[in-house]
């Protein structure tokens, strides 16, 4: 009896002491194919998933082409990993043209921390992406991955461009770049 008691005193330190507790998610709609870069992608015209989870602060967000009662946007979310060496480069490169720049007015830009792991570098996401400063609204992804699965994630960074009705306009997996992400943000989705 003594030894199951002070395992499970142990396990609940073990608990207590977890800096990172995974996010709980809700997603409306159906989920998207997952992507392959090397065919057309089945997804484009699709209605994109609505997922809601919990930011930074603990507040919930839901990822749409609306935010409250403004006018539908086209949406663009990024899905990153802590572990992840192009999230890592692609998190300031964002930040820094948000600093810069403002946040557009033509696109809401959204953002997810998925496949969370503690055994990995930069653990955990929520002090990484403080770190950043990063004021992209993100929400974490829950232990399943639902939010990334939801998407059809093949990897890291992976991004969705959703039109103003919801529809997907094009999915891609990869780091863009300052220049391709500039022009994205000037021209718009389309």
């Amino acid at each position: 009896m003594k030894i199951k008691l002070i395992f499970g005193l142990a396990l609940l330190l073990i608990a207590c002491s977890e800096p990172y507790i995974f996010s709980e998610v809700s997603i409306k709609g159906g989920s998207l194919p997952p992507f392959n870069k090397n065919v057309k992608d089945p997804a484009i015209g699709a209605f994109a998933p609505v997922p809601t989870g919990i930011d930074l602060e603990g507040n919930s967000v839901t990822i749409s082409t609306r935010k409250s009662t403004e006018q539908k946007k086209a949406t663009m979310i990024v899905f990153l990993a802590h572990w992840c060496s192009h999230c890592q480069r692609e998190v300031p490169m964002i930040q820094k043209w948000i600093k810069e720049n403002g946040y557009p007015e033509n696109i809401n830009i959204y953002s997810v921390a998925s496949h969370i792991d503690k055994t990995m570098p930069n653990y955990p996401p929520n002090e990484w992406l403080s770190r950043e400063e990063w004021s992209v609204p993100v929400i974490f992804d829950d232990k399943n991955n639902s939010v990334a699965e939801a998407f059809g994630l093949p990897g890291f960074p992976f991004w969705v461009f959703i039109n103003e009705d919801g529809t997907v306009n094009l999915r891609h997996t990869g780091s863009l770049g300052s220049d391709t992400f500039e022009k994205i943000i000037t021209a718009g989705i389309q």
